[in-house]
């Protein structure tokens, strides 16, 4: 008497199955449009990170430490004069390691001294300084300059602003193909920023202007515009024939 049950059920569950198929098959896919867009937004940069480097080079392991030391020391005393806060200041990167040249007669290394390097960073908050940052820092007895790195604090605001130019551009591109297939946009069913969207790398550019004869070089340094990228892709739904 079991067995004829789940006979029963087993046949039951198969007619359902045979039934539904065809209903599935019926069924209409529906049409969207997939479309990528990009979009920038520009801001003139109000902060700039510098990094540079004081390397000194001697027999003496104490005597290079010590050059390094008192240089590192005079580059805090003109960022001081140039009231740049000491919060906006990092001296904390140092490294040392020894020379060597080869003893041919020895076959073998022979040591000829270190090198001792200290490493500063500097946040500038008020691009008026970087002139003057620039043109006296390697008095200090800094030998290792690194381009400054314009940045903007409004940056995630202006990276936004990217993001909504670059959907407007994917929308324009979707009206557009919607168009072309006798169609109408429907609904947006998916967007999908792709990069990074709160903390973009802007490009980041430093112009040099020619100077006036009778202006300084510290004035040449004119920085100009940050730009954020970005790309936005999209599904729309499409309606009509």
């Amino acid at each position: 008497m079991l067995s004829h049950r789940m006979a029963r059920t087993v046949v039951t569950a198969g007619a359902i199955l045979i039934c539904s198929a065809p209903a599935a098959a019926d069924e209409v896919m529906p049409r969207t449009v997939a479309v990528s867009g990009t979009g920038y937004a520009t801001t003139v940069p109000d902060m700039a990170r510098i990094d540079m480097s004081v390397v000194e080079r001697n027999e003496s392991l104490r005597v290079a430490q010590q050059a390094a030391g008192q240089a590192t020391g005079r580059v805090l005393e003109l960022l001081d004069r140039l009231k740049i806060e000491r919060k906006y200041i990092n001296t904390t990167g140092a490294s040392i390691r020894p020379e060597y040249k080869w003893d041919k007669q020895r076959n073998e290394q022979q040591l000829t001294g270190y090198v001792v390097e200290r490493r500063i960073s500097v946040e500038l908050r008020d691009l008026e300084k970087l002139g003057p940052l620039i043109e006296q820092v390697t008095a200090t007895g800094v030998n290792q300059l690194s381009p400054p790195q314009m940045d903007s604090t409004r940056r995630r605001e202006v990276y936004r602003q990217a993001l909504t130019n670059a959907y407007n551009d994917a929308r324009a591109n979707a009206v557009t193909l919607a168009a072309a297939a006798g169609a109408t946009l429907g609904a947006v069913l998916s967007i999908n920023s792709g990069a990074t969207p709160i903390v973009p790398q802007p490009r980041m550019r430093l112009q040099a202007e020619a100077v006036m004869a009778d202006s300084g070089a510290e004035s040449s340094y004119v920085p100009g515009e940050i730009r954020f990228n970005a790309n936005v892709s999209a599904v729309y739904a499409l309606a009509g024939k």
